[in-house]
């Protein structure tokens, strides 16, 4: 037996060599391989063997699983049978095309073509999307959102075979061909029950039917975003059809040691700095362990017991100011940072009151105190009844310099300020004042999102939906706030 005759017989029963062997191959450099990797080629082969019909692989961002669960698996079943058809989706079709493309740059390479020269790919097709071998496999490639026509995965059912019970056809084993997908949705569109739905749905309907037959297997791969996600609602409808490998990038024994799951990537260290920073991210993306929150609820990391106290007033230090303009209330909350806490010392609100109006009781309470300003980027705009706008009323009230004046040409967007705001309560210590600051409070309380993480404000009259103080809270702590989350 020559070397070759090994090589190639290891990568048809090896995942994990043939993705060491083909990495090298392409980039002159081993492939660093860690337990999970091991695991994931451990279940593909399974797969491969016909063991496993449904395979859901979680896993953190990363860590690799595209090059052995989407690249390495398409070549090496189409080393095993040639007439092979893959279906390989991804929120990404530019990502899809990518890997594909790889793919088929691997088959017809010079190291691959020695191992097994009889795998031609098929001329004349001139399809960026699709391409096909010469005996007859090949694959197709589209976002989750998109459509797929015209091919399917895995071997058609030939009529002798349809005359077989159902046992009999689940029994065989003949590998060719699967469905492969690859982060079905996006991390910033997984927030939105919408596009949830969008992809859920767009599994049901056009991905699901593709299956050539009984024995096509499909493979998910993602991270996992929500606990509604692809992969949940597929453990949710279906969990006894799926062979499940969760893994988490923090892993706890019993006797609560922790270790990473792949130092090379993320050390302990590492992961708890990630943790630090966002706890709900680190839960989903990095354990694939998506948190139920309180998903009505604007700021769901909001607790009285924990943020509500005596916020006092400190001379020495900056005081933060954050107006909203509406007229109806005309509100300020008023910030401090100090002691590694953030204060919510006050809150003014006043009906059909001028900004100068505010002012003045602003100063009357805290005259002397060094002012920083921000607030709703409208303040910029010129008032009806004045050539200045209430940016410029503000600083010349207070004779404050330019530097003084740190609000945004624009405001943060509501649909991504909604995390960033509740991982700032979960990480940072935090001290609203309960007497002076009660409106803020409220809104904390009571302000609702709808489904694409925007507050539910479709009624001034709804003193819960008018979110004034919320706002206000919202422009101080991406103006000021956001070096708590490094």
């Amino acid at each position: 037996m020559t070397e070759n005759d090994l090589i190639r017989a290891k990568i048809l029963t090896d995942t994990l060599f043939a993705t060491r062997y083909l990495f090298r191959k392409r980039f002159n450099r081993r492939f660093i391989v860690g337990n999970h990797h091991k695991l994931i080629a451990e279940h593909l082969d399974r797969v491969f063997s016909g063991e496993i019909k449904r395979l859901m692989i979680l896993m953190p961002p990363r860590y690799a699983k595209t090059e052995i669960a989407v690249k390495t698996a398409i070549a090496k079943g189409i080393a095993i049978n040639p007439a092979s058809k893959f279906i390989h989706t991804s929120y990404s079709k530019d990502l899809a095309l990518d890997n594909a493309s790889e793919v088929k740059e691997i088959i017809q390479s010079d190291y691959f073509q020695e191992l097994f020269p009889h795998i031609k790919i098929a001329k004349g097709e001139g399809v960026k999307h699709k391409w096909y071998t010469e005996q007859g496999g090949g694959v197709y490639t589209a976002s989750t959102a998109g459509q797929i026509t015209g091919f399917g995965a895995g071997e058609v059912e030939n009529d002798e075979e349809l005359n077989e019970t159902i046992e009999q056809l689940e029994k065989q084993t003949t590998f060719a061909g699967a469905i492969i997908i690859d982060d079905p949705i996006k991390p910033e569109d997984a927030s939105s029950s919408t596009m949830r739905e969008k992809v859920n749905m767009r599994f049901e309907t056009t991905i699901r039917s593709r299956t050539n037959s009984r024995n096509t297997p499909i493979i998910l791969i993602m991270q996992r975003l929500h606990k509604n996600d692809l992969a949940g609602y597929l453990m949710g409808i279906e969990p006894d059809d799926w062979t499940v490998l969760s893994l988490p990038a923090l892993l706890i024994d019993e006797n609560g040691n922790e270790t990473a799951l792949w130092e090379f990537k993320h050390t302990v260290a590492e992961l708890k700095k990630i943790q630090s920073a966002n706890r709900f991210v680190f839960e989903t993306q990095y354990q694939q362990n998506p948190k139920e929150i309180n998903e009505k609820l604007w700021c769901f990391a909001f607790n009285a017991d924990k943020h509500v106290g005596t916020a006092t007033f400190n001379p020495k230090e900056y005081l933060y100011l954050s107006f909203d303009f509406n007229r109806n209330p005309l509100c300020v909350t008023l910030w401090q940072r100090y002691n590694d806490t953030i204060f919510c010392v006050d809150t003014i609100q006043m009906d059909d009151a001028t900004v100068q109006t505010v002012c003045a009781e602003i100063d009357k309470r805290y005259k002397g105190a060094f002012l920083l300003v921000t607030g709703d980027a409208s303040g910029k705009s010129k008032t009806t009844v004045s050539i200045l706008d209430n940016f410029q009323i503000i600083k010349n009230y207070f004779d404050l310099a330019k530097g003084q004046m740190q609000y945004s040409g624009s405001n943060p967007r509501l649909q991504d300020s909604r995390y960033f705001v509740n991982a700032i309560f979960e990480k940072a210590n935090i001290v609203i004042d309960n007497d002076k600051c009660k409106p803020l409070i409220f809104d904390l309380e009571n302000v609702l999102t709808d489904s694409e993480n925007k507050p539910i404000k479709t009624s001034r009259t709804n003193v819960a939906e008018q979110a004034d103080c919320f706002d206000t809270m919202r422009y101080f702590l991406h103006r000021f706030c956001k070096d708590v989350l490094k």
